[in-house]
Protein backbone atom coordinates (compact mmCIF):
# COMPACT_ATOMS: atom_id res chain seq x y z
CA UNK A 1 0.00 0.00 0.00
CA UNK A 2 2.29 2.76 -1.19
CA UNK A 3 1.57 6.43 -0.63
CA UNK A 4 -0.73 7.53 -3.38
CA UNK A 5 -3.28 10.15 -4.36
CA UNK A 6 -5.98 11.03 -1.87
CA UNK A 7 -8.64 9.57 -4.16
CA UNK A 8 -7.00 6.12 -3.95
CA UNK A 9 -7.08 6.23 -0.17
CA UNK A 10 -10.68 7.40 -0.26
CA UNK A 11 -11.62 4.54 -2.58
CA UNK A 12 -9.92 2.01 -0.32
CA UNK A 13 -11.66 3.34 2.78
CA UNK A 14 -15.08 3.51 1.08
CA UNK A 15 -14.77 -0.14 0.04
CA UNK A 16 -13.83 -1.10 3.59
CA UNK A 17 -16.72 0.98 4.95
CA UNK A 18 -19.22 -0.92 2.83
CA UNK A 19 -17.96 -4.23 4.23
CA UNK A 20 -17.87 -2.95 7.81
CA UNK A 21 -21.39 -1.56 7.58
CA UNK A 22 -22.67 -5.05 6.72
CA UNK A 23 -20.82 -6.61 9.65
CA UNK A 24 -21.69 -4.17 12.45
CA UNK A 25 -24.85 -2.86 14.03
CA UNK A 26 -25.94 0.58 12.82
CA UNK A 27 -25.24 2.02 16.26
CA UNK A 28 -21.66 0.69 16.39
CA UNK A 29 -20.96 1.64 12.79
CA UNK A 30 -22.28 5.21 13.15
CA UNK A 31 -20.59 5.80 16.51
CA UNK A 32 -17.17 4.19 16.14
CA UNK A 33 -16.41 3.58 12.46
CA UNK A 34 -18.01 6.45 10.54
CA UNK A 35 -16.09 9.13 12.50
CA UNK A 36 -12.71 7.62 11.54
CA UNK A 37 -11.03 9.92 9.04
CA UNK A 38 -8.30 8.34 6.89
CA UNK A 39 -5.33 10.71 6.59
CA UNK A 40 -2.50 8.97 4.74
CA UNK A 41 -0.86 5.66 3.91
CA UNK A 42 2.78 4.78 4.06
CA UNK A 43 3.97 1.30 3.28
CA UNK A 44 1.61 -0.95 5.21
CA UNK A 45 0.55 1.76 7.68
CA UNK A 46 -2.80 3.52 7.44
CA UNK A 47 -3.32 6.62 9.58
CA UNK A 48 -6.71 7.73 10.92
CA UNK A 49 -7.69 10.92 12.69
CA UNK A 50 -9.83 10.22 15.76
CA UNK A 51 -11.63 12.58 18.14
CA UNK A 52 -9.69 11.83 21.33
CA UNK A 53 -7.73 9.38 23.45
CA UNK A 54 -10.73 7.46 24.80
CA UNK A 55 -12.19 7.08 21.33
CA UNK A 56 -8.96 5.59 19.99
CA UNK A 57 -8.65 3.25 22.98
CA UNK A 58 -12.22 2.03 22.58
CA UNK A 59 -11.83 1.42 18.84
CA UNK A 60 -8.51 -0.37 19.39
CA UNK A 61 -10.00 -2.57 22.13
CA UNK A 62 -13.27 -3.44 20.39
CA UNK A 63 -12.83 -3.09 16.63
CA UNK A 64 -9.11 -3.39 15.87
CA UNK A 65 -9.23 -6.96 14.58
CA UNK A 66 -12.30 -6.29 12.45
CA UNK A 67 -10.80 -3.11 11.00
CA UNK A 68 -7.46 -4.80 10.29
CA UNK A 69 -9.02 -7.83 8.63
CA UNK A 70 -11.56 -5.86 6.58
CA UNK A 71 -9.06 -3.29 5.32
CA UNK A 72 -6.67 -6.17 4.69
CA UNK A 73 -9.27 -7.91 2.51
CA UNK A 74 -9.53 -4.77 0.40
CA UNK A 75 -5.80 -3.91 0.36
CA UNK A 76 -4.54 -7.46 -0.10
CA UNK A 77 -2.50 -7.74 3.11
CA UNK A 78 -2.78 -6.97 6.84
CA UNK A 79 -2.13 -3.27 7.50
CA UNK A 80 -0.95 -1.51 10.65
CA UNK A 81 -3.46 1.08 11.83
CA UNK A 82 -2.31 4.31 13.44
CA UNK A 83 -4.72 6.61 15.30
CA UNK A 84 -3.93 10.31 15.61
CA UNK A 85 -5.97 12.62 17.83
CA UNK A 86 -7.79 15.60 16.42
CA UNK A 87 -5.74 18.74 17.29
CA UNK A 88 -9.01 20.60 17.87
CA UNK A 89 -10.12 18.10 20.53
CA UNK A 90 -11.59 20.14 23.42
CA UNK A 91 -11.97 17.11 25.67
CA UNK A 92 -8.53 15.82 26.45
CA UNK A 93 -4.83 15.47 25.88
CA UNK A 94 -3.39 15.01 22.43
CA UNK A 95 -1.69 11.75 21.72
CA UNK A 96 -0.69 9.34 19.01
CA UNK A 97 -1.87 5.77 19.34
CA UNK A 98 -0.49 2.96 17.22
CA UNK A 99 -2.91 0.07 16.84
CA UNK A 100 -0.90 -2.93 15.78
CA UNK A 101 -2.15 -6.30 14.59
CA UNK A 102 -3.34 -8.53 17.43
CA UNK A 103 -0.30 -10.83 17.40
CA UNK A 104 2.13 -7.92 17.52
CA UNK A 105 0.10 -6.20 20.20
CA UNK A 106 0.29 -9.26 22.43
CA UNK A 107 4.08 -9.41 22.07
CA UNK A 108 4.44 -5.76 23.01
CA UNK A 109 2.14 -6.23 26.00
CA UNK A 110 3.99 -9.26 27.30
CA UNK A 111 7.33 -7.54 26.99
CA UNK A 112 6.15 -4.54 28.97
CA UNK A 113 4.31 -6.46 31.69
CA UNK A 114 5.79 -9.37 33.62
CA UNK A 115 3.70 -12.52 33.56
CA UNK A 116 1.39 -11.11 30.89
CA UNK A 117 -0.28 -8.87 33.45
CA UNK A 118 -2.53 -6.19 31.97
CA UNK A 119 -1.03 -2.70 32.13
CA UNK A 120 -2.99 -0.13 34.12
CA UNK A 121 -4.95 -2.62 36.22
CA UNK A 122 -3.55 -1.62 39.61
CA UNK A 123 -4.90 -0.90 43.10
CA UNK A 124 -4.28 2.84 42.69
CA UNK A 125 -6.92 3.21 39.98
CA UNK A 126 -9.44 0.70 41.33
CA UNK A 127 -12.48 2.59 42.63
CA UNK A 128 -13.71 1.12 45.91
CA UNK A 129 -17.37 0.91 46.90
CA UNK A 130 -19.66 -1.22 49.04
CA UNK A 131 -19.98 -3.65 46.13
CA UNK A 132 -16.30 -4.62 46.09
CA UNK A 133 -14.84 -3.66 49.50
CA UNK A 134 -14.52 -7.22 50.74
CA UNK A 135 -12.87 -8.54 47.57
CA UNK A 136 -10.46 -5.59 47.43
CA UNK A 137 -9.47 -5.98 51.09
CA UNK A 138 -8.75 -9.68 50.51
CA UNK A 139 -6.77 -8.89 47.36
CA UNK A 140 -4.63 -6.31 49.12
CA UNK A 141 -3.94 -8.70 52.00
CA UNK A 142 -2.83 -11.37 49.53
CA UNK A 143 -0.58 -8.89 47.73
CA UNK A 144 1.30 -8.35 51.01
CA UNK A 145 1.51 -12.05 51.96
CA UNK A 146 0.93 -14.23 48.89
CA UNK A 147 0.26 -17.90 49.51
CA UNK A 148 -0.26 -17.56 53.26
CA UNK A 149 -3.69 -16.01 53.86
CA UNK A 150 -6.40 -16.85 51.37
CA UNK A 151 -5.46 -19.54 48.90
CA UNK A 152 -6.99 -19.78 46.44
CA UNK A 153 -8.74 -16.43 46.16
CA UNK A 154 -11.85 -16.99 44.06
CA UNK A 155 -13.61 -13.79 42.95
CA UNK A 156 -16.91 -13.99 41.11
CA UNK A 157 -19.49 -11.60 39.73
CA UNK A 158 -21.08 -10.37 36.52
CA UNK A 159 -19.32 -9.10 33.41
CA UNK A 160 -17.42 -5.84 33.67
CA UNK A 161 -17.47 -5.43 37.47
CA UNK A 162 -13.71 -5.30 38.03
CA UNK A 163 -12.69 -8.91 38.73
CA UNK A 164 -9.94 -8.89 36.10
CA UNK A 165 -8.73 -5.49 37.27
CA UNK A 166 -8.47 -6.62 40.88
CA UNK A 167 -6.75 -9.93 40.01
CA UNK A 168 -4.13 -8.09 37.95
CA UNK A 169 -3.69 -5.50 40.68
CA UNK A 170 -2.55 -8.27 43.03
CA UNK A 171 -0.01 -9.44 40.46
CA UNK A 172 1.35 -5.95 39.86
CA UNK A 173 1.68 -5.28 43.60
CA UNK A 174 3.55 -8.55 44.17
CA UNK A 175 5.97 -7.89 41.32
CA UNK A 176 6.52 -4.31 42.49
CA UNK A 177 7.45 -5.60 45.96
CA UNK A 178 9.52 -8.50 44.59
CA UNK A 179 10.65 -8.09 40.95
CA UNK A 180 11.91 -11.68 40.97
CA UNK A 181 8.44 -13.09 41.72
CA UNK A 182 7.21 -15.48 39.03
CA UNK A 183 3.69 -14.37 38.15
CA UNK A 184 1.47 -15.58 35.33
CA UNK A 185 -1.88 -14.13 34.25
CA UNK A 186 -3.96 -16.00 31.67
CA UNK A 187 -7.57 -16.19 30.58
CA UNK A 188 -9.00 -19.70 30.62
CA UNK A 189 -8.91 -19.60 26.81
CA UNK A 190 -5.29 -18.46 26.89
CA UNK A 191 -4.35 -21.18 29.35
CA UNK A 192 -6.07 -23.80 27.19
CA UNK A 193 -4.43 -22.51 24.01
CA UNK A 194 -0.96 -22.61 25.61
CA UNK A 195 -1.57 -26.17 26.75
CA UNK A 196 -2.87 -27.29 23.36
CA UNK A 197 0.08 -25.67 21.60
CA UNK A 198 2.51 -27.38 24.00
CA UNK A 199 0.83 -30.74 23.38
CA UNK A 200 0.99 -30.25 19.59
CA UNK A 201 4.75 -29.58 19.86
CA UNK A 202 5.37 -32.47 22.27
CA UNK A 203 6.22 -29.95 24.99
CA UNK A 204 3.32 -30.58 27.36
CA UNK A 205 5.58 -31.59 30.25
CA UNK A 206 7.77 -28.53 29.72
CA UNK A 207 4.68 -26.29 29.89
CA UNK A 208 3.41 -27.99 33.05
CA UNK A 209 6.82 -27.76 34.72
CA UNK A 210 7.02 -24.05 33.91
CA UNK A 211 3.58 -23.36 35.40
CA UNK A 212 4.35 -25.43 38.50
CA UNK A 213 7.37 -23.22 39.23
CA UNK A 214 5.22 -20.09 39.46
CA UNK A 215 4.84 -18.07 42.64
CA UNK A 216 1.45 -16.69 41.57
CA UNK A 217 -0.98 -18.14 39.03
CA UNK A 218 -3.95 -15.98 37.99
CA UNK A 219 -6.60 -17.55 35.74
CA UNK A 220 -9.40 -15.31 34.50
CA UNK A 221 -12.93 -16.52 33.66
CA UNK A 222 -12.49 -20.13 34.77
CA UNK A 223 -16.12 -20.81 33.81
CA UNK A 224 -14.87 -21.17 30.23
CA UNK A 225 -12.96 -24.30 31.20
CA UNK A 226 -16.39 -25.92 31.01
CA UNK A 227 -16.40 -29.02 28.84
CA UNK A 228 -12.62 -28.97 28.29
CA UNK A 229 -11.80 -32.28 29.92
CA UNK A 230 -8.08 -32.45 29.08
CA UNK A 231 -7.47 -28.88 30.25
CA UNK A 232 -9.37 -29.51 33.47
CA UNK A 233 -7.34 -32.67 34.10
CA UNK A 234 -4.03 -30.84 33.70
CA UNK A 235 -5.24 -27.83 35.66
CA UNK A 236 -6.29 -30.11 38.52
CA UNK A 237 -2.76 -31.45 38.88
CA UNK A 238 -1.17 -28.01 38.49
CA UNK A 239 -3.52 -26.63 41.14
CA UNK A 240 -2.56 -29.38 43.56
CA UNK A 241 1.17 -28.83 43.13
CA UNK A 242 0.96 -25.05 43.56
CA UNK A 243 -1.37 -25.33 46.54
CA UNK A 244 0.81 -27.87 48.31
CA UNK A 245 3.87 -25.65 47.77
CA UNK A 246 2.09 -22.62 49.22
CA UNK A 247 2.04 -20.73 45.91
CA UNK A 248 -0.75 -18.20 45.45
CA UNK A 249 -3.66 -19.06 43.13
CA UNK A 250 -6.19 -16.40 42.07
CA UNK A 251 -9.26 -17.29 40.04
CA UNK A 252 -12.14 -15.24 38.62
CA UNK A 253 -15.50 -16.40 37.34
CA UNK A 254 -19.01 -15.19 36.60
CA UNK A 255 -20.44 -17.67 39.12
CA UNK A 256 -19.59 -19.06 42.54
CA UNK A 257 -17.77 -22.43 42.56
CA UNK A 258 -20.92 -24.35 43.52
CA UNK A 259 -22.79 -22.88 40.54
CA UNK A 260 -20.25 -23.68 37.82
CA UNK A 261 -21.54 -25.90 35.00
CA UNK A 262 -19.39 -28.36 33.12
CA UNK A 263 -16.50 -28.15 35.61
CA UNK A 264 -15.41 -31.32 37.41
CA UNK A 265 -16.65 -31.52 40.99
CA UNK A 266 -13.16 -32.06 42.35
CA UNK A 267 -12.04 -28.77 40.78
CA UNK A 268 -15.09 -26.88 42.03
CA UNK A 269 -14.36 -28.18 45.53
CA UNK A 270 -10.78 -26.92 45.35
CA UNK A 271 -11.91 -23.52 44.08
CA UNK A 272 -13.72 -23.10 47.39
CA UNK A 273 -10.83 -24.15 49.65
CA UNK A 274 -9.63 -20.61 50.27
CA UNK A 275 -11.68 -17.42 50.17
CA UNK A 276 -14.68 -16.95 47.88
CA UNK A 277 -15.52 -13.25 47.38
CA UNK A 278 -18.34 -11.92 45.25
CA UNK A 279 -18.31 -8.55 43.50
CA UNK A 280 -21.70 -6.94 42.99
CA UNK A 281 -22.78 -4.21 40.59
CA UNK A 282 -21.70 -0.79 41.94
CA UNK A 283 -24.25 1.54 43.53
CA UNK A 284 -25.01 4.96 42.08
CA UNK A 285 -22.40 6.78 44.18
CA UNK A 286 -19.68 4.32 43.22
CA UNK A 287 -20.67 4.47 39.55
CA UNK A 288 -20.39 8.25 39.64
CA UNK A 289 -16.99 8.04 41.34
CA UNK A 290 -15.80 5.62 38.63
CA UNK A 291 -16.96 8.00 35.90
CA UNK A 292 -15.34 11.03 37.48
CA UNK A 293 -12.08 9.14 38.03
CA UNK A 294 -12.05 7.94 34.41
CA UNK A 295 -12.86 11.41 33.08
CA UNK A 296 -10.09 12.96 35.16
CA UNK A 297 -7.58 10.36 33.97
CA UNK A 298 -8.51 11.04 30.35
CA UNK A 299 -8.65 14.84 30.66
CA UNK A 300 -12.37 14.98 29.87
CA UNK A 301 -14.40 17.91 31.19
CA UNK A 302 -17.36 16.02 32.65
CA UNK A 303 -20.01 18.17 34.35
CA UNK A 304 -21.32 16.81 37.65
CA UNK A 305 -24.91 16.71 36.35
CA UNK A 306 -23.83 14.58 33.38
CA UNK A 307 -21.88 12.21 35.61
CA UNK A 308 -24.96 11.85 37.81
CA UNK A 309 -27.15 11.23 34.76
CA UNK A 310 -24.89 8.49 33.37
CA UNK A 311 -24.47 6.87 36.78
CA UNK A 312 -28.23 6.82 37.28
CA UNK A 313 -29.06 5.54 33.80
CA UNK A 314 -26.32 2.89 33.43
CA UNK A 315 -26.64 0.43 36.29
CA UNK A 316 -25.28 -2.75 34.70
CA UNK A 317 -21.49 -2.75 34.92
CA UNK A 318 -18.32 -0.67 34.70
CA UNK A 319 -17.65 -1.47 31.04
CA UNK A 320 -21.05 -0.08 30.06
CA UNK A 321 -20.40 3.00 32.17
CA UNK A 322 -17.08 3.67 30.47
CA UNK A 323 -18.61 2.92 27.09
CA UNK A 324 -21.28 5.56 27.67
CA UNK A 325 -18.66 8.10 28.74
CA UNK A 326 -16.58 7.33 25.67
CA UNK A 327 -19.59 7.69 23.37
CA UNK A 328 -20.53 11.07 24.85
CA UNK A 329 -16.93 12.31 24.83
CA UNK A 330 -16.47 11.23 21.21
CA UNK A 331 -19.66 13.00 20.12
CA UNK A 332 -18.54 16.20 21.84
CA UNK A 333 -15.11 16.01 20.20
CA UNK A 334 -16.47 15.30 16.73
CA UNK A 335 -18.87 18.23 16.98
CA UNK A 336 -16.38 20.53 18.77
CA UNK A 337 -18.74 21.22 21.62
CA UNK A 338 -18.79 20.86 25.36
CA UNK A 339 -20.48 17.94 27.09
CA UNK A 340 -23.89 18.88 28.47
CA UNK A 341 -26.98 17.20 29.91
CA UNK A 342 -29.12 17.58 26.79
CA UNK A 343 -26.53 15.89 24.60
CA UNK A 344 -25.99 13.12 27.14
CA UNK A 345 -29.73 12.48 27.41
CA UNK A 346 -30.03 12.03 23.67
CA UNK A 347 -27.04 9.71 23.36
CA UNK A 348 -27.98 7.61 26.38
CA UNK A 349 -31.40 6.87 24.95
CA UNK A 350 -29.68 4.78 22.28
CA UNK A 351 -27.75 2.65 24.77
CA UNK A 352 -29.87 2.75 27.92
CA UNK A 353 -33.59 3.23 27.28
CA UNK A 354 -35.68 3.89 30.38
CA UNK A 355 -37.58 0.63 30.13
CA UNK A 356 -36.01 -2.73 29.39
CA UNK A 357 -37.97 -5.87 28.72
CA UNK A 358 -36.74 -9.14 30.17
CA UNK A 359 -35.92 -11.86 27.67
CA UNK A 360 -37.16 -15.36 28.22
CA UNK A 361 -36.59 -18.80 26.71
CA UNK A 362 -39.79 -18.47 24.69
CA UNK A 363 -38.66 -15.16 23.15
CA UNK A 364 -35.42 -16.64 21.86
CA UNK A 365 -37.13 -19.84 20.73
CA UNK A 366 -39.66 -17.83 18.74
CA UNK A 367 -37.05 -15.56 17.18
CA UNK A 368 -34.78 -18.43 16.13
CA UNK A 369 -37.58 -20.57 14.69
CA UNK A 370 -38.92 -17.62 12.72
CA UNK A 371 -35.49 -16.93 11.24
CA UNK A 372 -34.90 -20.56 10.27
CA UNK A 373 -38.48 -21.22 9.18
CA UNK A 374 -39.11 -23.93 11.78
CA UNK A 375 -41.78 -24.78 14.33
CA UNK A 376 -40.89 -24.40 18.03
CA UNK A 377 -41.37 -28.10 18.71
CA UNK A 378 -38.74 -28.93 16.08
CA UNK A 379 -36.00 -27.33 18.22
CA UNK A 380 -36.86 -29.62 21.13
CA UNK A 381 -37.34 -32.77 19.08
CA UNK A 382 -34.62 -35.34 18.44
CA UNK A 383 -34.38 -34.52 14.74
CA UNK A 384 -30.80 -33.91 13.61
CA UNK A 385 -31.13 -32.45 10.13
CA UNK A 386 -28.50 -29.83 9.38
CA UNK A 387 -31.00 -26.97 9.47
CA UNK A 388 -32.58 -28.02 12.77
CA UNK A 389 -29.21 -28.75 14.40
CA UNK A 390 -27.84 -25.33 13.41
CA UNK A 391 -30.96 -23.52 14.65
CA UNK A 392 -30.85 -25.46 17.93
CA UNK A 393 -27.21 -24.52 18.52
CA UNK A 394 -27.90 -20.84 17.80
CA UNK A 395 -30.84 -20.86 20.22
CA UNK A 396 -28.73 -22.43 22.97
CA UNK A 397 -25.94 -19.92 22.35
CA UNK A 398 -28.30 -16.92 22.59
CA UNK A 399 -29.96 -18.26 25.74
CA UNK A 400 -26.59 -18.55 27.41
CA UNK A 401 -25.05 -15.34 26.03
CA UNK A 402 -27.99 -12.96 26.38
CA UNK A 403 -30.06 -14.46 29.18
CA UNK A 404 -27.20 -15.81 31.27
CA UNK A 405 -29.18 -19.02 31.72
CA UNK A 406 -27.34 -22.02 33.14
CA UNK A 407 -26.38 -24.90 30.85
CA UNK A 408 -28.65 -27.39 32.68
CA UNK A 409 -31.62 -24.98 32.50
CA UNK A 410 -31.13 -24.51 28.76
CA UNK A 411 -30.82 -28.25 28.26
CA UNK A 412 -34.03 -28.83 30.20
CA UNK A 413 -35.92 -26.27 28.11
CA UNK A 414 -34.55 -27.69 24.87
CA UNK A 415 -36.19 -31.07 25.29
CA UNK A 416 -34.37 -32.37 28.35
CA UNK A 417 -30.89 -32.44 26.82
CA UNK A 418 -27.76 -32.99 28.88
CA UNK A 419 -25.86 -29.86 29.91
CA UNK A 420 -22.76 -31.10 28.07
CA UNK A 421 -24.73 -30.86 24.81
CA UNK A 422 -25.45 -27.20 25.56
CA UNK A 423 -21.81 -26.52 26.45
CA UNK A 424 -20.75 -28.03 23.12
CA UNK A 425 -23.35 -25.97 21.23
CA UNK A 426 -22.25 -22.75 22.91
CA UNK A 427 -18.57 -23.35 22.19
CA UNK A 428 -19.28 -24.44 18.61
CA UNK A 429 -21.23 -21.26 17.81
CA UNK A 430 -18.65 -19.08 19.55
CA UNK A 431 -15.81 -20.70 17.61
CA UNK A 432 -17.61 -20.47 14.28
CA UNK A 433 -18.45 -16.80 14.88
CA UNK A 434 -14.74 -16.08 15.29
CA UNK A 435 -13.84 -17.91 12.08
CA UNK A 436 -16.78 -17.05 9.80
CA UNK A 437 -17.94 -13.44 9.53
CA UNK A 438 -21.03 -14.34 7.52
CA UNK A 439 -22.13 -16.81 10.15
CA UNK A 440 -21.47 -14.24 12.90
CA UNK A 441 -23.53 -11.68 10.99
CA UNK A 442 -26.40 -14.20 10.81
CA UNK A 443 -26.23 -14.85 14.58
CA UNK A 444 -26.09 -11.10 15.29
CA UNK A 445 -29.05 -10.53 13.00
CA UNK A 446 -31.15 -13.11 14.84
CA UNK A 447 -30.11 -11.61 18.19
CA UNK A 448 -31.09 -8.09 17.10
CA UNK A 449 -34.45 -9.29 15.79
CA UNK A 450 -35.17 -10.83 19.19
CA UNK A 451 -34.06 -7.69 21.00
CA UNK A 452 -30.84 -8.97 22.54
CA UNK A 453 -28.34 -7.83 19.93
Amino acid sequence: METGPAENLETLWNQALNLLQAQLSKQDFDTWIQPLEPLATSGKTLEFRVPNHMFATWVADHFLDKLTHTIGDVAGFSPELRFICDPADPQGKLFIETAEPAATKRKVSSSRSPGRLIDGYEFENFVVGPNNQFARAAAMAIAKQPGTLYNPLFMYGGVGLGKTHLANAVGHAIVEHDPAARVMFASSDGFTNQLVEAISKNKAQEFKNRVRRLDVLIVDDVQFLSGRERTQEEFFHIFNVLYEQGRQIILTSDKAPVELDGIEQRLCNRFGWGLVADIQAPDTETRRAILERKAADEGIALPARVAELIATRIDSNIRDLEGALTRISAFASINHTEINVEMAEKLLLAVAPDAKSELGFDDIEQGVTQHFGLKPEELKARRRTKKVAEARQVAMFLMRRHMGASFPAIGQFMGGRDHSTVVHAYQAVEKRCRADQRYKHMVDTVAKAIGCG
